[in-house]
């Protein structure tokens, strides 16, 4: 058998891989010119779990490993928790199976810095641990910091790690802490790797806490719509406000639709455009309730008032940087599909699609409940019907058409009364579209 061996190395001998490499691997050089690349857009994405989803997906395929995960700061909850973990079936560690107190071990031992006496690099590399615990001299002078190693190596061999590269928001801030497990050629992480994945922490952090803050201005936004709504829950408990809440619910259901048909929709977070439908009425509040709750026919003059709460509404948004779209939807939900609308005439697509969806959900709101100058409100069928007579003209008429095909799903509607409403053969296409879709 050793002959035959020997003897086929001298008939087909083979390269030396590069280090690190073997087959079906990059070589170091290679993955990390890979993810390099992959990390130049990190400060892009501001959507949390789908950066440190990426950030794990790509170490773990680049450098093929057996598992990766983040251990990160939760800052309510005062813990680090393994936000993500990618990696081969039965090796990875479960999302959030793993929580570490600020005053653990682990976490003390990265905050003091004591990683870089262990490794230059300040990676935590478990064959560093192992051969410290093997010196002699580390015995009764430094008892206190040879049971941190072997509580720190304990865990690593628990959880299968081969290396902990810690994630540092500028000087002594730990973020996070970076589990890479094994290769799965088996090989070593070798010195220059250390130093490249603590440099691509350096850039992963930068980007997780560039995305934290834009979560916590997105909070501080919602904030001030809640503020707001209470605001006017203040003002008229009994009708502006469950009117607002009707509208919300009937636009999250016409949004979704619309996002299925691939309808373009504002870059902007989904509540945060819901909430602008939510608040179209918020300038009512300015509006004098003797005009609002008036039971004959609106003067002249107080149409003038009146048409004046869209322009007071957005006004309160414009003065908030970021907030121009919501103030935009508040601002011309009056607009008419044909340009006969208020404040500014808008015709047809000129309208932003958030104010349209509110005028669309706006004119069926108020056709189906009571108000001061029609106590009796419209049947669901009836409000159809006069949905259907002002599409083009008042309301976009695609818009009524998808809202039409919510009611009927949902039930409000139904196919019979659809189908009399579309008696006429002018409108049976219409029909026959929306119900066998």
């Amino acid at each position: 058998m050793r002959p035959a061996k020997s003897k086929i190395r001298k008939r087909a001998p083979k390269r030396r891989p590069a280090r690190g490499s073997s087959k079906g691997s990059l070589s170091f050089s290679e993955y990390k010119r890979s993810l390099e690349l992959a990390t130049e857009g990190m400060v892009e994405i501001l959507d949390i779990e789908k950066l440190i989803r990426l950030i794990v997906y790509m170490i773990v395929k680049k450098v093929k490993l057996v598992h990766a995960g983040i251990l990160l700061y939760d800052e309510t909850k005062k813990f680090y928790v393994l936000s993500t973990s990618r990696g081969r079936k039965g090796s990875v560690i479960p999302r959030e199976y793993i929580r570490i107190e600020a005053d653990d071990v682990l976490i003390k031992f990265f905050k003091s810095r004591k990683n870089y006496s262990i490794n230059k690099s300040g990676v935590i590399r478990l064959d560093d641990l192992n051969n410290l615990l093997k010196r002699k001299e580390i015995g009764s002078k430094e008892k206190n910091f040879k049971l941190s190693i072997i509580k720190i190596r304990d865990e690593m061999i628990n959880y299968d790690v081969d290396a902990l590269v810690p994630g540092y928001f500028q000087k002594d801030n730990l973020l996070g802490v970076l589990f890479l497990g094994r290769k799965a050629n088996r090989n070593k992480f070798h010195q220059d790797e250390l130093d490249f994945f603590m440099a691509l922490a350096r850039t992963a952090v930068m980007a997780i806490r560039n995305a934290q803050l834009y979560k916590n201005i997105q909070k501080i936004f919602f904030g001030v719509i809640q503020a707001m709504a209470l605001s006017i829950e203040k003002f008229d408990p009994d009708f502006i406000r469950p009117h607002m809440d009707r509208m919300f619910k009937m636009a999250a259901r016409l949004v979704e639709k619309l996002d299925k048909r691939g309808v373009v929709l504002p870059d902007m977070p989904r509540e945060l455009f819901l909430s602008s439908i939510f608040l179209h009425d918020i300038g009512k509040q300015y509006t004098p309730k003797e005009i609002l709750y008036k039971e004959g026919r609106l003067t002249d003059e107080d149409w003038v008032i009146l048409k004046k709460h869209p322009v007071d509404g957005a006004e309160i948004f414009e003065q908030i940087d970021g907030l121009q779209e919501v103030a935009a939807i508040i601002r011309y939900h009056q607009e008419r599909y044909d340009g006969t609308g208020y404040p500014e005439g808008l015709k047809g697509d000129k309208i932003p699609v958030g104010a349209r969806i509110a005028s669309v959900l706006d004119t069926f709101d108020a056709m189906t409940n009571a108000r001061p100058y029609r106590k009796i409100p419209f049947t669901i069928k009836d409000a159809v019907k006069e949905l259907i007579k002002a599409k083009s003209t008042q309301l976009d008429p695609n818009l009524v058409d998808a809202f039409i095909e919510v009611l009927l799903e949902e039930g409000i509607l139904l196919d019979v009364e659809l189908k009399e409403i579309c008696s006429d053969s002018s409108i049976e296409r219409l029909f026959n579209n929306l119900v066998y879709r």
